[in-house]
């Protein structure tokens, strides 16, 4: 799949997100931009990428919420956070996890998931994605198993490797600006 163009193919744009733990960890850090719409928080940084990124979050989350977005987590998530010993950040993904059951809900009799990311267990395991730390491989084990289409995370090193990663596991893998640039064109149909 071509990453960043999807034209006007609006059923195959990645609605199911997988959220790598920094992610988490910037929508609580700067929740006060992203969900409140508070300038000040960024206005003094000099990392450009990481605003760019925060912004992208705001303009993402500001579109997704109420409409058919899924942002997926797992117990690998929650380990992670809970490693770092931060209460909040540990609450906060507890409550980013209640809204992803709460996603999985929603399909009652239906069926949330295909069955098909499990064939592609085994490739996660291959020698060629020993790049991977072993918290990065499970929670990448845990997005293919959740059938989530894209992976979005502010890692560099997983990030360089999206190519390679996106050939085997036949999910995407995009930094947020990335991400809303792909929704950015459809956005005038949510709003």
């Amino acid at each position: 799949m071509n990453t960043l163009y999807y034209g006007d193919n609006f059923e195959s744009l990645p609605y199911r997100i997988f959220l790598d733990s920094n992610i988490l960890q910037i929508l609580q850090e700067y929740g006060a931009y992203i969900w409140d719409n508070d300038i000040e928080i960024i206005d003094d940084m000099d990392d450009r990428i990481k605003v760019r990124n925060i912004i992208a979050l705001h303009d993402i989350f500001t579109l997704s919420f109420g409409n058919s977005f899924e942002f997926a987590l797992s117990q690998n998530s929650i380990e992670e956070v809970f490693d770092k010993g931060d209460k909040s950040y540990l609450q906060w993904a507890f409550d980013v996890l209640d809204y992803w059951m709460s996603c999985i809900d929603e399909y009652r009799n239906l069926e949330a998931f295909s069955g098909e990311g499990k064939k592609l267990l085994k490739k996660i395991n291959e020698e060629c994605f020993n790049y991977l730390s072993k918290k990065d491989k499970a929670l990448f084990f845990d997005a293919v198993v959740l059938e989530c289409d894209a992976f979005l995370t502010m890692d560099i090193k997983v990030w360089k490797n999206r190519k390679h990663i996106e050939s085997k596991l036949d999910i995407e893998v995009f930094q947020p600006y990335e991400y809303w640039e792909i929704l950015r064109p459809f956005a005038a149909l949510w709003t």
